[in-house]
């Protein structure tokens, strides 16, 4: 009787720490979008599988790269290793009994709990400790959080983003570096990361040059070994270094992904296209709804969030500011707002300018 007590007891002060807090919330979580997901899915296409909701859209690229490692088509290089590689690493590791998409529904269940984790860290920091759920409820409540939850990389490259942006803040230099460099092999915007990661090492020398050089900096110099490997690994097997950026004209898939440092006009186009079909020029359809007014609305967010932190005339929101304008000129560059809403999807700054 009394060891029954105080396993209950353990077992309730277990689900107070973080660490148990941040299982729970993944458990409900990732519940809730199974359930969703299947019976949506169930109800249009009759699926009969409870996790074939989560293989949409780019899923396709990631299961073709776990399958054929780049070999079969060039325009698989657009979509970085990492995640299929942990993916197939999974597989692997059950001896072939877990097929890719639960594989993948592992990865992101993981990536979903250490994301969790890293929120309520950073929410005690910048929220303080009675309001660190602020940042969760936001992240998750956010339209494009659902792409935590299928096969998309979204998942691991925020739980890899948040932990180094945290050691960043911690500044235990070494394991930021270890991070950052995991993570260059997971997306292209880790750049942006890095970037977060940089702006908050020269806050921790007050921003004066004389202090900022100096060894620790040398923990940066990881940072692209992901990035580097990846780029070997295509020259190895393709011959091309740079295949993650030539990939885009190896198909007609992306032929609106044309570079074009004019953002005003790009988002300008997008907010145009949207106005007809308000005034009833177009139709009002899921193309204007996905592909120009969400993006449209969450570019907004985030250029508010970004100049509210910057003026906000304290010292430590000013990287998040400036991550998040660079987020935003990022995001457009390519001639087109499509997928932004997806892209800010890992903006802490949003989630943070809203909770304060």
């Amino acid at each position: 009787m009394i060891n029954c007590k105080n396993s209950r007891k353990l077992f309730i002060d277990f689900f107070k720490t973080d660490i148990g807090i941040a299982l729970l919330i993944t458990i409900i979580w990732k519940i809730s979008m199974l359930l969703i997901g299947y019976f949506i899915d169930s109800s249009m296409n009759g699926a009969a599988g409870l996790i074939n909701h989560t293989n949409r859209w780019d899923s396709g690229w990631y299961m073709l790269v776990a399958n054929d490692h780049y070999a079969t088509n060039a325009a698989s290089a657009a979509f970085y290793p990492l995640f299929p590689l942990l993916v197939s690493t999974v597989h692997f590791l059950s001896f072939n009994t877990v097929d890719l998409l639960t594989a993948g529904q592992i990865v992101n269940t993981i990536s979903v709990c250490f994301i969790i984790l890293a929120l309520l860290n950073i929410g005690r920091d910048f929220l303080g400790n009675k309001h660190k759920y602020w940042l969760i409820a936001l992240v998750f409540s956010a339209p494009s959080a659902f792409f935590m939850h299928v096969f998309y990389s979204e998942s691991l490259f925020m739980a890899l983003g948040f932990w180094a942006y945290i050691f960043a803040l911690r500044r235990k230099w070494l394991y930021m570096g270890i991070l950052l460099a995991i993570l260059t092999a997971a997306r292209l915007p880790s750049i942006l990361f890095i970037g977060l990661c940089g702006l908050e090492f020269m806050r921790a020398f007050d921003w004066n040059a004389n202090k900022i050089i100096n060894k620790k900096i040398l923990y940066f110099l990881l940072a692209p070994i992901g990035f580097i490997s990846y780029g070997l690994y295509l020259l190895s097997t393709g011959g091309n270094f740079f295949g993650m950026f030539s990939a885009y004209k190896a198909t007609t898939d992306w032929v609106y992904q044309v570079f074009d440092i004019n953002i005003i006009k790009t988002i300008l186009r997008a907010t145009y296209q949207v106005f007809r079909a308000v005034i009833g020029q177009r139709p009002f359809d899921v193309d204007i709804v996905i592909n120009h007014a969400l993006p449209i609305v969450s570019l907004l967010i985030l250029g508010l969030s970004s100049l509210y932190l910057i003026f906000k005339q304290k010292d430590k929101f000013i990287p998040l500011g400036i991550f998040g304008l660079a987020s935003l000129v990022m995001f457009t560059l390519n001639s087109n707002v499509v997928s932004a809403h997806r892209y800010v999807l890992p903006c802490l700054t949003i989630y943070i300018a809203i909770a304060l």
